[in-house]
């Protein structure tokens, strides 16, 4: 029976767990790890520092953030979980004259933690489950994807050996949404039907799932089906920096050299804060003021953060009762993820919306991994997709594209096989291919996006905004074209196109030339879905 791995990335830390005897477990590797002083949990700092040019020198994790002690290595880069999937170019560090992004720098951390584990453990990780944002772009596992097979790039020669002694030549690689895995950490253990509310708070985002529990399983065999889920672009970093606005004068945050070391002492004092301890904000022996725990608070709510919290929670039980028709009483527990979770009050808060007597105690640093170690194992999730998928439509004159609705965000997978149909006449006298342009509409603000139902039936957007526009993402651009022939005459419906969604989230078309009287694709996938 193979390993399975599985890893919490993190935009401040991250966590890894492994199955190897028989139980999902939390690896500690103490030459890169850190144990978190409220938990005593350990995990990796989420840090690189690159040393040459060629990538191959490279600290990670707490060898990176000791090395850069005093915040001038250039070759050091953090949050770079929040790039991936749509700013992977984003340029992040840079060492011997070359510039590094954040693409390169994931791929440098996951390799030095695939490496540490194979030395600390003596084999091969082929087995590799990475838990993600629910509200993060398939573009983002995408890109996971793509890293851990050239982390696992093998030669010709290693290839056939490793067949010759009965090794995987690859790697298996599997994701699930960040909420779901924190659910299954705790949830699956529970012997009996069970919904359940898994507040995930992080450095980088803030997500909430309900996930229901289907009965007496065992952690091998649990099944989970989520009910609902939101996410919201808000995280511990934000705390950090909302820290030195309060402490730090605008002057000093201009000065990149200072950056690492100004964050660092944001986050040790809000570390000591939200322990009910006080520290002083001190940079280059001078003290700016001090931090406590009622300090603290109030800068949180100055902010809005307990606001946005009751936002997050009152749409989750929103989409929850429309969606299931399940109310809030039926919420048997709720677990807190995440290390924004010991924040001040955010317990209270939530309890507040859930009720404080079904919040659980929890470590908050492992249940991402370890849910995630146990779907691997293959405990099963039923999930739906989060985003809202929509073909582009592309003008006659020089207007706006605009985007029809096809699956819309809370379809439940496999579908029918008739889910979506739709015609398609040609545009002009002549034309030889159509296009369908897949794309993937995003939640601006945290929202989603509103569509407008018209007389036919179908329901539009069309972004106004360039940030509008960059949430939605086309995901087939580089496919062929669907030939014409005889070329498109008149304005009579064409093509009949007819969509749905298999059980691995692809989104599938069969295409009825109309004309011909013959399929040009049948069950085609052409899209994977979030």
């Amino acid at each position: 029976m193979p390993t399975h791995w599985a890893i919490d990335l993190g935009t401040s830390n991250t966590t890894v767990c492994e199955d190897r005897s028989g139980r999902a477990h939390v690896v500690n590797l103490p030459e890169l790890a850190k144990m978190e002083p409220l938990t005593q949990t350990p995990v990796i700092p989420s840090c690189v520092c690159v040393m040459d040019a060629g990538g191959e020198d490279v600290l990670i994790g707490q060898k990176a953030v000791t090395y850069n002690w005093d915040g001038r290595a250039t070759g050091f880069a953090r949050g770079f979980k929040r790039h991936l999937g749509m700013e992977s170019g984003r340029a992040m560090a840079r060492a011997g004259g070359r510039m590094f992004t954040a693409q390169d720098v994931a791929t440098f951390f996951l390799r030095e933690v695939i490496r540490a584990l194979e030395t600390r453990f003596g084999e091969e990780v082929a087995d590799v489950t990475i838990a993600t944002p629910s509200g993060f772009y398939e573009t983002y596992r995408a890109e996971l994807l793509g890293i851990l097979r050239g982390v696992k790039q093998r030669g010709w020669w290693e290839r056939i050996w490793a067949r010759l002694r009965g090794k995987p030549a690859g790697i298996t690689f599997r994701t699930l949404d960040e909420p779901v895995a924190a659910a299954l950490g705790y949830g699956v253990d529970v012997g009996r039907p069970t919904t359940l509310v898994a507040f995930d708070f992080g450095g980088g985002s803030m997500e909430a799932a309900v996930v229901r529990t289907r009965g007496a399983r065992t952690v091998e065999t649990g099944r989970a089906e989520v009910l609902a889920k939101q996410a919201v672009e808000i995280g511990g970093d934000d705390v950090d920096r909302w820290i030195l606005e309060r402490f730090v004068p605008a002057a000093l945050h201009d000065w990149p050299e200072w950056e690492v070391a100004l964050k660092w002492e944001a986050e040790r004092v809000k570390l000591l804060a939200s322990a009910g301890n006080e520290g002083d904000f001190t940079f280059r022996n001078e003290s700016y003021g001090r931090l406590d725990y009622h300090v603290l608070r109030d800068l949180l709510a100055e902010n809005g953060l307990y606001g946005r919290i009751r936002e997050l929670l009152d749409a989750l039980l929103t989409e929850m009762q429309t969606r299931h028709g399940v109310p809030p009483a039926d919420i048997d527990d709720v677990i807190l993820e995440g290390g924004s979770t010991l924040l001040p009050e955010v317990r209270n808060v939530v309890s507040d919306v859930l009720g404080r007597e079904k919040v659980r105690e929890w470590l908050p640093f492992e249940a991402v991994a370890r849910g995630a170690c146990l779907f691997a194992g293959g405990a099963h999730v039923e999930d739906f997709i989060y985003h809202d998928y929509a073909i582009r439509l592309l003008p006659d004159d020089v207007g706006e594209s605009e985007y029809e609705l096809l699956i819309p965000g809370g379809t439940s997978f496999p579908t029918a096989d008739d889910f979506v149909t739709r015609y398609y006449a040609p545009g002009f006298d002549g034309q030889q291919q159509i296009n369908l342009f897949i794309c993937e509409v995003g939640r601006v603000a945290g929202r989603p996006v509103a569509w407008d139902e018209r007389a036919n039936g179908s329901s539009y957007f069309v972004p106004r905004t360039a940030g509008e526009r960059a949430f939605c993402l086309c995901l087939n651009e580089a496919d062929p074209a669907l030939p014409l022939s005889p070329p498109g005459r008149g304005t009579a419906p064409r093509l009949r196109v007819t969509y749905s969604v298999d059980e691995n989230r692809w989104l599938c078309v069969t295409v009825y030339d109309l004309q011909r009287k013959t399929d040009l694709k049948v069950n085609h996938p052409v899209v994977r879905l979030r």
